[in-house]
């Protein structure tokens, strides 16, 4: 990290520079404790934006060069210069919902290679990103645009060693259940270790067994998948494995990914465990719109059980032999990417018409004008002072010709 931090202080001018960090690994393992002392040692003030800040598409585009100095202030006033570093914390809070803050930090990060990315706003202040294992499409490409360092969960003879160092006086008993608790957290062996503090005869087995629980992780949405596809799970199982935010997404990932294992078995035998399924999918999908509509969300939990849990039972009891799902990655649903792909036309949209000061449908008319009386060399010529480059101007057309029927223009006009 310290490597990174100096070579972009040496090219922070250069377009083509790694502007971000991104350290990664799992929760409690002092990603940003270790984010914060190498900025220290270096030098930095640091600017923190965690999972309480906002960190939309506006406050990320203010830390531009043009909006945010390199340089504290406050150190400029005891006369030693020091750079400004931002820390993003949690940043994997930041692609739950708008997606718009992450994108705009993926563009500000990455190196500006293509001739359109060269005009895009820059930072002169690096920008280290902390997350968990938590993996996703926007994270991955976050990923590829940063300098990565992992941190690996501390191993337990790793816990054992410190537990030995800052609490001698604990027997070895309840270091085992120590250990045991903490799961390699090293903010819960600082609990621990502030009750030691205080007295440390508290710390004893017994005392630890009723008042201490094992960690507890939630599995990634494409684990859970992966598991229903590859195990038979019991009814009473649904409230520990799957979460109230994660049910409609298993359920949709589930319908995606079934295809492949029952492609590994006869068409005859196939095809009828998956029209069942697909009934039980079907009507889940109904008792949805009615939740959606009518904000009945008591039956959020009989639509998962339907379209998951059902389908998972019926599934694994049609067949003797469950062919093994062995694919390294659970496929995304395509259900949402349809959506996806309509919410960004719209916001496409909707700033193409602020840029030109029209409504929409004299946006589309203008359009349809101009192709109709101009070349395409005359038209990006036009949209050259409105910032609208060649491939805006294309997506336009793209999006009128699916939805409107192109014709000819006429070559003869009438003498009046």
């Amino acid at each position: 990290m310290k490597t990174a931090l100096k070579e972009f202080q040496d090219n922070k001018t250069d377009k083509l520079q790694k502007r971000g960090i991104y350290i990664y690994g799992a929760p409690g393992s002092g990603k940003t404790m270790f984010a914060e002392q190498i900025l220290r040692e270096e030098g930095y003030d640091v600017v923190k934006y965690d999972a309480g800040d906002i960190r939309n598409k506006g406050v990320i585009e203010n830390i531009t060069m043009h909006t945010m100095s390199d340089k504290s202030v406050i150190s400029l006033f005891h006369k030693k210069i020091r750079p400004i570093a931002i820390l993003m914390d949690e940043i994997d809070g930041m692609n739950n919902g708008d997606k718009g803050g992450i994108n705009a930090l993926i563009k500000l990060i990455r190196p500006k290679k293509t001739k359109k990315q060269k005009l895009e706003d820059v930072t002169c202040n690096p920008i280290i990103c902390v997350s968990n294992y938590h993996v996703d499409k926007k994270i991955k490409e976050l990923m590829k645009v940063c300098t990565t360092v992992e941190l690996k969960t501390p191993r337990p003879e790793h816990v054992r060693t410190l537990v030995d160092k800052l609490m001698p006086e604990v027997k070895d008993k309840t270091v085992a259940c120590i250990i045991k608790y903490l799961c390699g957290d090293l903010r819960k062996l600082n609990a621990v270790y502030q009750i030691y503090s205080s007295n440390e005869k508290i710390i004893t087995k017994d005392v630890l067994d009723d008042i201490f629980r094992p960690k507890t992780l939630n599995e990634d949405t494409k684990d859970i998948t992966k598991r229903l596809l590859n195990n038979k799970l019991p009814l009473d199982h649904h409230g520990i494995t799957l979460n109230e935010t994660d049910r409609t997404i298993v359920g949709l990932l589930w319908h995606e990914n079934i295809v492949d294992p029952l492609s590994k078995i006869p068409n005859n035998i196939a095809f009828p465990i998956y029209r069942e399924a697909l009934k039980s999918i079907c009507f889940s999908d109904y008792i949805d719109r009615i939740t959606f509509q009518k904000q009945i969300w008591q039956f959020n939990e009989m639509s998962s059980l339907l379209k998951t849990f059902k389908t998972n039972k019926l599934y694994h009891e049609s067949l003797d032999k469950v062919p093994k799902y062995s694919n390294s990655e659970v496929r995304f649903t395509k259900v949402l990417t349809k959506y996806s792909t309509e919410y960004n036309n719209a916001v496409f949209i909707q700033n193409l018409c602020q840029q030109l000061g029209m409504d929409k449908k004299d946006t589309f008319s203008f359009f349809l004008q101009l192709r109709n009386l101009h070349s395409e060399e005359d038209i990006y010529e036009m949209f050259e002072s409105y910032d609208i480059c060649k491939l805006d101007i294309n997506r336009v057309y793209r999006y009128l010709d699916k939805y409107t029927k192109r014709t000819e223009p006429d070559t003869e006009y009438d003498s009046d």
